[in-house]
């Protein structure tokens, strides 16, 4: 048990900071953050739910309020999308902890990232007509690069 783990205060002071982070640094590249060609630099944050699984609804309450800013806000946005992030957050937490060592935390950021894209993929494809794989690949590309890079200077280190 971490420090950080110690008390249920602190689990919640570390979610809600970690969760105020992952919207400020998303909205500060707020032109990037939406659309097919997204990089939302809060992203690299997400694989801190592998340390700190109270951070998981954090990420959750945290795309509620980003998507709010969304050209495409609507059901899926609002509703989809943040049920997307938990689970991911679950099957990311889940999988690091199964496989274990540096090989868990690596697999489990990139099962995260591609789960965000289908899931992106889709809000893409049902409320602007985007073709689902461009959409996904798109998506994939940058929530890969940021969820392993946030591993690695995150989870890794941490």
């Amino acid at each position: 048990m971490t420090a950080l783990d110690s008390s249920p205060a602190r689990r919640v002071a570390v979610a809600g900071v970690v969760g105020a982070l992952y919207v400020v640094l998303s909205l500060a590249v707020a032109p990037f953050a939406f659309g097919p060609l997204q990089f939302r630099v809060g992203e690299a944050l997400k694989p801190l739910v592998i340390k700190y699984p109270a951070t998981i609804p954090a990420f959750g309450v945290g795309t509620v309020i980003i998507n709010l800013f969304s050209p495409f806000a609507g059901t899926l946005e609002l509703v989809f999308m943040p049920l997307v992030d938990v689970t991911g957050g679950v099957l990311c937490y889940l999988v690091a902890r199964r496989v274990g060592g540096a090989l868990g935390t690596y697999l489990g950021s990139l099962l995260y990232a591609l789960y965000t894209a289908a899931g992106v993929g889709v809000v893409l494809t049902v409320v602007a007509g985007l073709p689902y794989l461009v959409s996904f690949a798109s998506v994939a590309v940058s929530e890969t690069i940021l969820l392993l890079a946030g591993n690695a200077l995150l989870v890794r280190r941490v």
